[in-house]
């Protein structure tokens, strides 16, 4: 079975999605898919458990922290949470099919509507960003 059609349907915006296959981080993360690019590019924001310290010291950072609910989330939070939409991360459209594919990367559910609106929202007033990203992958 080519699960790649599969795959497609649930990688879309809101989608919550959690890997182990960061280089950069030592355990699995759930993510969010917030957009894409023509090409190649799915951008997305991590799901925290806390605020790390360091965006305490960062205004325009700390402001982008949007909470999660754990009661909008009864099955995927344990608690509530944050979603760190301070910077925009990447990976490319067949590594993260392929990951799925094989399964290092599962769906595990999607973000209600108001939470994908508020941190649109909040990605578009933000000068973190620049209007390639805005118009890319939060339009």
């Amino acid at each position: 079975m080519d699960i790649s059609p599969l795959a497609h349907a649930f990688i879309k915006r809101g989608a919550i999605l959690h890997s182990d296959e960061f280089d950069y981080v030592d355990h699995g993360k759930m993510f969010v898919v917030m957009g894409e690019d023509d090409t190649q590019l799915y951008g997305f924001f991590f799901i925290n458990s806390d605020i790390n310290p360091k965006i305490w010291k960062d205004e325009k950072a700390l402001s982008m922290q949007m909470q999660l609910k754990k009661s909008n989330y009864p099955d995927i939070l344990k608690y509530d949470s944050f979603l760190g939409c301070q910077s925009l991360l990447h990976i490319s459209k067949s590594e993260l099919i392929n990951q799925f594919s094989d399964g290092r990367t599962q769906y595990i559910g999607d973000l209600v509507e108001d939470d994908i609106n508020m941190a649109l929202e909040a990605v578009r007033r933000s000068d973190l960003y620049s209007d390639y990203e805005k118009d890319t992958f939060f339009k």
